[in-house]
This record gives C-alpha cells, sequence and structure tokens, in this order.
C-alpha cells in the first residue's frame, strides 16, 4: 500500500536520513503566504473571557457574523507573535508547524462568498460569489496543504509533517470554535476541490479538510458552490524549486474518507490553571530549550487524561483513527521512577509490561534520558526535557491510504493538545518531526507498532526574541 511504503522510504536512520536537498535554498524559499489577486473583506475580533475548562466543556453560542469569523481565525489560524534574532524574523502562529513553515491555507465560505484567508491581512479575499447562498445558519472551513512549503526544508519526509500539521491546524480549530459555542460537523472535502489550484509548477495545492460551523440546523447546497466562477488567480510563491514526486504521489492517493471514529465515555476533570482559556491558546509556543528541573505526576497523568479520545474537542471533528498509544521517556517526574513507560490510549500492544496507574505502565526503569537525546536525531530536547513521547500507531490497522492520513493527523491533534496543556500547567512542550524511527519501533516495540511523531514536554528556557501582535497588526511587521 502507498501510505505505508512512503512511510517506510521517509525513515530517519542514525547513518542516513531521509532524501532531501541536503542545504537550506534560501533563495528559492517558497512564501508563508499564499495571496489571491482579489478583492478583500477587513477581519475584526472580540476577546472571549471564558477559564480554561471551558476549552472542552459546552459553551454558549455567539451570533454567526464576520467579527465572529475573525474571532474564530484569531484563535485558530492567525498570526499573533513575531521572533526576531539580529537582522533575522519569524512570524508566529497560533497553529504550531514543523520549521515554521506552515504547508496549511484555509477557505471560508460565508453565505454566497468564496473566500481565502488571507493571514497576513488579517482578511477574506473574495474568489467568487454565488447567486445565492451557499450556507444558511453556520459557514464552512475549509483546510488545504502546499507540500512545496516543507519539501523546501525536509524533502521527502514532508508528506508527513503536512499531514501532521493538518491535524494541529484542526485542533486548533476545533478548540476555538468551542470557546464559541459553535457546534464543528465534518464534511466532505472532495466537494470542495476545484478550489485547488495546481496551475503553477510544483505549487500544487490539496484539499485536506471541511468543516461546517454552525448553532444547530444548516443548509448547504453543495451545487450552487460548484456552479460560482472562481478567480483563483494568486502570487507565485517561488522563483524556482525541486520537485519530490513521493509527496505529490501520496497527496493524490488519498480515497474519499468513510470512517466513524468510537469515542470512550470516560469522565474528564480538571486542574486548576490560573490562565483562561484565550491566554492559552495565545500563549502557545514550541519550547526554545528546557532546563533540566521535574514536573510533577498529577500534572502529566492529568495531561494524558485530555488525550483520550472522547467525544469533545479536539476529536469532536471525527478526523481521527483511534490509532495511537503513547511510548514515554520519563526524564524527570516527581512520583514516576525514570524509565520508559507506555500509555494505551487505544490499546493497540499486546503486552506484559507493568501497570502503574490506568493506562499506565512501565516497559524499563532506568535513566534512558541519553537514548532519548539520541533518538531524536541528538537534539538535546530529548534529554533535557522532563518527558520525551513518542506517538505510535498500529501500522496492520492501516489498510487505505486515508486511515494513513487520520492517523497522522490523530497523532498531530495529540500533539496540539499537549501544547495547551503544557501552557495550562505553567511548563512547555514542543513537538519534534525527526528521530530515527526504527530505534523506537524495533528497539523497545515489535515493529508493527511504529513511531509517526515525538513530543516534549518540560520547563521551559525563557526565548527573549518574542514580540506579541495582534492579528490585524502583523502584515506592519512582515517585509
Amino acid at each position: 500500500m502507498l501510505a505505508k511504503t512512503l512511510h517506510s522510504q521517509t525513515k530517519h536512520f542514525p547513518n542516513r536520513f531521509a532524501k532531501s536537498l541536503g542545504y537550506l535554498d534560501w533563495e528559492n524559499q517558497p512564501s508563508y503566504y499564499k495571496e489571491y489577486i482579489a478583492p478583500k473583506i477587513g477581519l475584526d475580533y472580540f476577546d472571549i473571557n471564558l477559564s480554561y475548562e471551558r476549552l472542552y466543556t459546552k459553551n454558549k453560542p455567539y451570533e454567526i457574523n464576520l467579527k465572529t469569523i475573525g474571532t474564530l481565525l484569531k484563535n485558530s489560524l492567525s498570526i499573533n507573535a513575531i521572533k526576531r534574532l539580529y537582522t533575522s524574523q519569524w512570524e508566529v502562529r497560533v497553529n504550531p508547524s514543523s520549521g515554521n513553515l506552515h504547508p496549511e491555507e484555509t477557505y471560508i465560505i460565508y453565505k454566497n462568498k468564496i473566500t481565502h484567508f488571507n493571514i497576513k491581512d488579517f482578511s477574506l479575499e473574495i474568489l467568487g460569489e454565488a447567486k445565492k447562498e451557499i450556507i444558511k445558519n453556520g459557514f464552512l472551513v475549509i483546510l488545504s496543504s502546499i507540500p512545496l512549503r516543507e519539501t523546501w526544508k525536509y524533502g521527502e519526509r514532508a508528506l508527513r509533517y503536512c499531514l501532521l500539521d493538518s491535524g494541529h491546524a484542526i485542533a486548533s480549530l476545533a478548540f476555538s470554535a468551542n470557546l464559541l459555542g459553535l457546534n464543528i460537523t465534518k464534511t466532505d472535502h472532495f466537494a470542495f476541490k476545484k478550489l485547488e489550484n495546481k496551475t503553477a509548477p510544483n505549487e500544487e495545492e490539496y484539499i485536506e479538510n471541511a468543516f461546517i460551523l454552525h448553532k444547530g440546523d444548516y443548509e448547504l447546497n453543495i451545487d450552487e458552490f460548484l456552479n460560482t466562477p472562481l478567480n483563483l488567480k494568486a502570487l507565485p510563491l517561488a522563483k524556482d524549486s525541486i520537485r519530490w514526486e513521493v509527496v505529490y504521489e501520496l497527496f493524490e492517493s488519498f480515497e474519499k474518507e468513510d470512517f466513524s471514529p468510537k469515542f470512550i465515555n470516560k469522565e474528564i476533570k480538571f486542574l486548576p490553571s490560573k490562565l483562561s482559556a484565550e491566554e492559552i491558546i495565545q500563549n502557545r509556543r514550541s519550547a526554545l530549550g528546557f532546563i533540566p528541573k521535574y514536573i510533577d505526576k498529577k500534572d502529566l497523568l492529568d495531561i494524558l487524561d485530555k488525550t483520550l479520545p472522547r467525544n469533545i474537542p479536539p476529536f469532536n471533528t471525527n478526523s481521527h483513527f483511534n490509532n495511537i498509544d503513547i511510548v514515554m521517556f520519563i526524564n524527570r517526574v516527581n512520583g514516576l521512577e525514570s524509565g520508559i513507560y507506555y500509555y494505551s490510549r487505544n490499546n493497540l500492544l499486546k503486552h506484559n509490561f507493568t501497570q502503574i496507574e490506568e493506562r499506565l505502565y512501565l516497559i524499563e526503569k532506568g535513566d534512558f534520558s541519553e537514548a532519548s537525546k539520541f533518538i531524536n536525531c541528538t537534539q538535546d530536547l530529548g534529554k533535557q526535557s522532563s518527558v520525551s513521547f513518542s506517538f505510535v500507531a498500529d501500522f496492520e490497522k492501516i489498510t487505505k491510504n486515508y486511515h494513513y492520513k487520520l492517523t497522522l493527523q490523530e497523532a498531530g491533534m495529540i500533539g496540539h493538545i499537549i501544547y495547551l496543556e503544557a501552557e495550562a500547567k505553567d511548563i512547555r512542550g514542543c513537538g519534534i518531526g525527526c528521530f530515527f524511527d526504527d530505534l523506537i519501533n524495533n528497539e523497545i516495540l515489535n515493529g508493527k507498532i511504529q513511531a509517526v511523531y515525538n513530543f516534549t514536554v518540560g520547563v521551559p528556557l525563557i526565548d527573549e526574541r518574542i514580540i506579541k501582535v495582534n492579528p490585524k497588526e502583523a502584515k506592519n511587521y512582515i517585509s
């Protein structure tokens, strides 16, 4: 099967990395921002004053209008900070991305208008206007991927990062929608494939997910969308680029999805947080590095509990596959001995490990911080963190290419939960896409269960480079 073949083909090994250019071609780096040559609607937003636990629990719905849409985007997919170091600058978004490259784009269909979210301007670009309303009593959010932004740096392994980033974007969207009291219903993204822009060489864009956001009953007229002419003239993203065929081959292979994930009914409980829900979302950062300090067992168990597949954000998007468990290198956790542990979210692995807590098992005691550093491509994040995670999947369950897509999206969604939960507990997380796959798959697991995403949590070094901005100001900082 193509997805599993390509996953195997893009593994890193200590003596050989997955195929990539081998250097950063700065002259031909693609733009982070897609801009259409189209009229724009400026967006505004409001603040939401809700406590931390309201990220997950039901909230009173807001009226659906452009300001509500602006608020949704402010708390899910917009720029909210600038990093500066000497003459270099990076724009940082609410949702994370591998290498801060952001392959994803966002389209909004509201009433009769088909629009693209211009992140730089915090506006909606009008690509088409239908004669009648396409959607009533709700609006559509459509997410796409532009693989070029990731392949420029990561070559063939970029196919993984695009899907992980989709998972992060979905989770970010789900939490933001929930704060607005809006239901989020997955719909057939293939219906919106006419938005895909494949005219520029190597700049192909793939519609990945589509969601209806609504308060209750809504009406969707897909035929009205299909019959509306679109203006898809956009500014070029890059001067020149290398084409990594396997990445595009995978994106072209995804079948129409027909899968209903199962949920657990376990009650959710909360430890208190001094931060509000919106503060947690807006404060989320990837840790620059860690101070080797201890965190508390109760905090770790609370974080892990939030990753369970309940029918609440972000899993209420039905964009996961119930195919991720977690291997952990416990470096510094008060109340747990150092060692390698297994957290059984979905009971993927038959084992005889020692049970420590509900769903938590000890594989082997010992200080494995150096091993964690080595496995994570010799990065200190693995050694200095309090906990280093590997999200692992059962590859025997993956029998279709879209199962692979849902599996990696699930991993990205779990990563996003851990990001927010770490912020709520005054620590920090960092996703790691570079790891030596088979040192986890074969040395710790049975080879059928394979790592798809690594993550770390701990007490962060303070990043002095951050300048917070609101999304409407961001354009003033971008050259």
